[in-house]
């Protein structure tokens, strides 16, 4: 028995062959687009990152001013009514002994 080739097989060959090679471009192209949404995403989360870090230090920056302003405010209350309680008591000592301060001078 004789081994006869059909007669179109080497275009069958070549046809199979190009569909292989067309899977594999197209593969290719699959995967270029996938490395490129996973750049542009891993990009954006540093960038989000760092932007987020940019906020927060902000947030801090401008809490910190907040807190200090409000200490501030606090301290010269204190101060003023510590100044406040010694005239009352000084007051008090000076009229115990029949004194008296004069708060309007005419």
């Amino acid at each position: 028995m004789s081994a006869t080739i059909r007669p179109d097989f080497h275009i069958q060959k070549r046809v199979q062959k190009d569909n292989q090679y067309a899977a594999a471009a197209a593969y290719a192209k699959k995967m270029d687009s996938i490395a490129q949404t996973t750049n542009w995403f891993e990009g954006k989360q540093k960038f989000d990152f760092a932007e987020g870090e940019k906020r927060s230090k902000s947030f801090i920056q401008n809490e910190m001013e907040c807190c200090s302003e409000e200490l501030k405010i606090r301290r010269r209350t204190r101060l003023r009514q510590l100044y406040e309680a010694e005239a009352r008591s000084w007051e008090q000592e000076l009229a115990s002994v029949g004194l008296a301060v004069q708060r309007q001078h005419y």
